[in-house]
């Protein structure tokens, strides 16, 4: 008994502790909303997808323009050479020399290669905006479904504190009543085993209360759950016009604004364009080169057949030597691969698959955006119609309880009639709670699968 008494003890004080005043931030679902688009992983990681193809746009502009390219060489020989052109001589001689070029070349014509290219990443990178828009979308979602299971959980917690409370206080009225013989003790004992009952019931809701609220605070990137505090949020139990709207006309709003079918419908045009760069393979290449061009040597020694050869001779200054000798080039590059051993055919082959694949993945996804649609709307026919039902279930579970209860009070019922109703009673709230989260929930969801 006294253990019971302890258990009892602590049980008062978990319901007393809800009533503690704690400085913690509330959290609304707006502001868990917004805090998952703004932090949630699969966001930031479609945000940088954006970004990268917008370096990929960046790159396939720079290939209209011309290349300057710049290198040089210096050399410094130092030996002895035998040379037969005129005769035998014997070239001893130490030299230096520098060799730079600036070189610019121009694509004239390379089979639209460069257009192709620049078409594709710009429907690349709008095909990734539209994917970021759907991950947000998505992410929107998935928050507020979790806050609503918190606020649902919450709703059952409340219940089941109810329902713990009426079998507390009813334990302590049939002990008393049993100790002056008016109630039997196999009815203490039943209620004894119900509040037990209860009680595990109690502790699991509040374990299951606090995990999902952990669930949520980590979608949002929020670590320290104790500072936070989820807002009292009441769900509209009210109809919000959809089931007013023709289904053939919410599932032609889904495909005209869905962004990943927008998505999927740029894949197609971006594999056209790629079918179209891999073909610039079968052309010929055309480029304007031009530049400037320096050969330039400076001698330190040269004798020839043991003559000093730079005593009779003079050569121009070192700086005029190495850097003077300097001349332009301007030319046309034709180039044209006629056998590559097949690959441009093998790259048009496997660009021209990847189309009918995106293609495939396009039909596909306007398939299931219409499925999507038609059940998440009969889901909301049935989570509307579900409030009614449980509306008229717990109306009719709280009259049964009462009735039942003044009958047991009076005699004239039994233990497991009571215990029934009570049990009856908790069932309804419940079911309450999650039609009333349910309805609001396939509000969403029917907004996210048309695309809003």
């Amino acid at each position: 008994m006294k253990a019971r008494k302890i258990i009892v003890s602590c049980i008062m004080a978990a319901l007393a502790l809800g009533a503690t005043a704690q400085d913690v931030k509330v959290l609304t679902l707006d502001q868990a909303r917004t805090l998952g688009i703004e932090k949630a992983t699969q966001v930031l990681k479609s945000n940088n997808n954006v970004r990268i193809t917008g370096a990929q746009l960046m790159y396939a502009y720079g290939q209209f323009l011309p290349d300057l390219s710049f290198n040089s060489t210096y050399t410094y020989n130092a030996g002895k050479n035998l040379f037969t052109a005129a005769g035998l001589s014997v070239i001893d001689s130490r030299q230096n020399l520098l060799n730079y070029q600036l070189v610019s070349t121009i694509n004239i014509f390379n089979g639209l290669n460069d257009y192709s290219q620049l078409k594709a990443a710009m429907l690349t990178k709008s095909s990734a905006g539209f994917n970021l828009d759907r991950a947000k979308q998505q992410i929107s979602l998935d928050v507020a479904q979790s806050y609503l299971q918190v606020v649902l959980d919450r709703r059952v917690v409340e219940a089941a504190r109810e329902n713990l409370n009426a079998s507390l206080q009813r334990e302590a009225q049939l002990r008393e009543l049993t100790n002056v013989g008016r109630r039997a003790v196999v009815d203490l004992y039943q209620q004894e085993a119900l509040t037990s009952s209860d009680s595990l019931f109690y502790i699991q809701s509040q374990t299951k209360a606090k995990n999902d609220k952990i669930l949520l605070l980590r979608k949002i990137l929020i670590t320290q759950a104790d500072a936070y505090e989820i807002a009292d949020y009441t769900p509209a139990e009210t109809s919000s016009g959809i089931e007013g709207q023709n289904i053939s006309d919410l599932v032609k709003q889904g495909i005209d604004q869905r962004p990943d079918l927008k998505a999927a419908q740029y894949q197609i045009r971006i594999s056209e364009w790629n079918i179209r760069q891999y073909r610039s393979g079968f052309l010929p290449k055309l480029n304007l080169v031009a530049g400037v061009i320096s050969n330039g040597g400076y001698l330190d020694r040269l004798y020839v057949n043991g003559t000093d050869y730079l005593a009779t001779h003079q050569q121009e200054p070192l700086g005029q030597a190495l850097f003077g000798q300097v001349y332009g080039t301007v030319g046309l590059n034709l180039s044209w691969k006629i056998f590559d051993k097949g690959l441009t055919k093998t790259n048009v082959d496997i660009a021209k698959i990847n189309m009918d694949n995106a293609r495939i993945d396009e039909a596909d996804l306007e398939v299931q955006i219409s499925s999507d649609i038609r059940q998440a709307y009969n889901d909301y026919l049935d989570a509307l119609a579900q409030i009614s039902t449980t509306n008229k279930g717990l109306y009719a579970a709280s009259q049964a309880y009462d009735a039942v209860k003044g009958r047991y009070d009076l005699g004239a019922a039994n233990f497991v009639e009571l215990s029934n109703a009570q049990a009856t009673l908790l069932q309804a709230r419940i079911n309450k709670a999650q039609a009333t989260i349910k309805l609001d929930l396939q509000k969403n969801i029917i907004d996210y699968y048309v695309g809003k």
